[in-house]
């Protein structure tokens, strides 16, 4: 039997990370500057638009004026569920309408080789609330205490909200007419609130009834700041460009973070045939040093005119990150009262928060046509492969993460340019979906085993999205 197992035999909480696992298990979620978030990020070789100081910082060696965006939004409706996220067709659902600031950011080009760059962005903004409940009939109590099958009433909530901000910093140089480098430094303010509450209960079939329940609550909140860099290079050709980078894995330099659990046990049994107790388990722990991590990308990718359009391209790699801890809890009391294999269970192996990253590769391709004086017609394609990885769930840690898909976008629009300044409009849909969804605490199975515990179950998740992207850039004159 394993320690996982072992746990949940003795009910005292473990198996429901909540249906947890992961929101933001996605590289690509946004897309960041007016003309870039229609090209879909296939901008490696983009040398007119600043959001080079995120895509390749090498692209700021061609700019010659002074620029600022002052205005980029995402305005979304985004729906995401999870099927039978208790069992009997009870989902998990979220339709929420979100906003997210794509890019604030300006080139600055002054008397030196140097081009400088800054930019705000929102890598991550994910937010989900859901709740399932189910009332059914299932033989959850053996027949000599309570014959028949007894009422089964079971609810599950998730509330969960991941934020990423990022200021980014960097400066590009020509090396010679048709190459450009540069560097830039990307640090980021991540910020993780976590809720999941379940409860399930039943009553026996006899006058003398007796409850039996099982309820708990689940509780994750950190930040953390981090920092990493990344250089590209811009080989540009008339009707042609190519360009490469590359970025370190991020290095947090600050964070901390609080988690809590609590689960309350009445009249349950903690091993089959075995006396039923009634107990609860309960801790918190604040101000724990966090740490997130993310790893090393590459990408490479071009662009090239055909007649009056421009075919660009962007692939890019992320490296894996091992199982590791976010948070890691330390000892003290959690089981009251205390029982017989109880001391094993404590805070220090059950409260740590854990989480993975396997390696994807995405691509972007993009099509940039011009359809009359100023007036330019965008659209892309692009993956966004979910980096989630399933062995944390299979452990006994805490498990934060929701999304577990592959997610697929297309956007197309308009950018209309006058003077120094550009608008751009347009709309961007985005679908995805899973047949291997793992979730916990689902009552599929006829006869619940441990009872009120429901079991892990691979089940389904969809997600989608319909945004409008309104979009604003002005450009200033030259100094010179």
């Amino acid at each position: 039997m394993s320690i996982r197992t072992l746990w949940i035999s003795l009910f005292i909480f473990m198996g429901t990370h909540g249906m947890g696992f992961s929101q933001d298990t996605h590289h690509w979620n946004n897309q960041f500057g007016t003309r870039a978030a229609l090209l879909g990020g296939a901008v490696l070789t983009d040398t007119i638009d600043n959001a080079g100081v995120y895509y390749n910082p090498a692209n700021l060696a061609f700019l010659d004026t002074s620029s600022v965006s002052i205005n980029a939004n995402l305005y979304g409706l985004e729906n995401i569920e999870i099927e039978n996220a208790l069992g009997q067709r009870e989902n998990f659902a979220g339709l929420q309408f979100n906003t997210v600031p794509l890019l604030v950011s300006g080139n600055i080009k002054i008397n030196s080789p140097w081009s400088l760059s800054y930019g705000l962005i929102t890598p991550v903004s994910f937010n989900f609330n859901g709740v399932a409940r189910i009332e059914t009939e299932r033989d959850l109590i053996p027949d000599n205490e309570s014959p028949g099958l007894e009422n089964l009433v079971a609810e599950s909530g998730l509330n969960t909200r991941v934020q990423e901000t990022s200021v980014i910093l960097g400066a590009g140089r020509l090396l010679g007419p048709a190459v450009g480098i540069g560097f830039s430094l990307v640090n980021t303010l991540r910020s993780v609130d976590f809720n999941y509450r379940f409860s399930a209960k039943t009553l026996t079939n006899t006058t003398d009834y007796f409850l039996v329940s099982r309820s708990q609550n689940e509780f994750v909140k950190y930040y953390t700041v981090r920092t990493a860099l990344k250089a590209g290079i811009n080989y540009q050709q008339k009707g042609y460009g190519l360009a490469a980078t590359i970025q370190t894995p991020g290095l947090t330099w600050l964070g901390n973070g609080s988690v809590a659990e609590d689960v309350t046990l009445v009249n349950l049994p903690i091993r089959e045939g075995g006396d039923r107790i009634t107990a609860f388990g309960s801790a918190r722990q604040e101000k724990i040093k966090a740490e997130f991590k993310t790893p090393v990308q590459f990408s490479i990718g071009g662009h090239k005119q055909v007649g009056k359009s421009i075919l660009s391209l962007n692939i890019t790699h992320f490296g894996g990150v091992n199982v590791y801890r976010i948070m890691e809890a330390e000892p003290g009391p959690f089981i009251r009262p205390e029982f017989d294999g109880s001391e094993n269970f404590g805070p220090e192996e059950l409260l740590n928060v854990e989480t993975a990253m396997r390696p994807v590769t995405n691509f972007a391709l993009g099509y940039e046509g011009a359809l009359g004086s100023g007036l330019k017609i965008l659209g892309s394609f692009r993956t966004d492969f979910s980096y989630f990885d399933t062995a944390p769930t299979l452990g006994n840690q805490i498990v934060t993460e929701l999304t577990q898909w592959d997610i697929f976008h297309i956007s197309a629009g308009t950018v209309l340019e006058k003077n120094r300044s550009s608008l751009t409009l347009g709309l961007v849909y985005s679908f995805g979906g899973t047949q291997e969804y793992f979730q916990e605490n689902s009552f599929s199975g006829s006869n619940p085993a441990p009872p009120l515990e429901g079991a892990l179950t691979i089940t389904e998740g969809s997600y989608s999205n319909f945004g409008l992207l309104i979009g604003y850039s002005f450009r200033f004159k030259k100094f010179n």
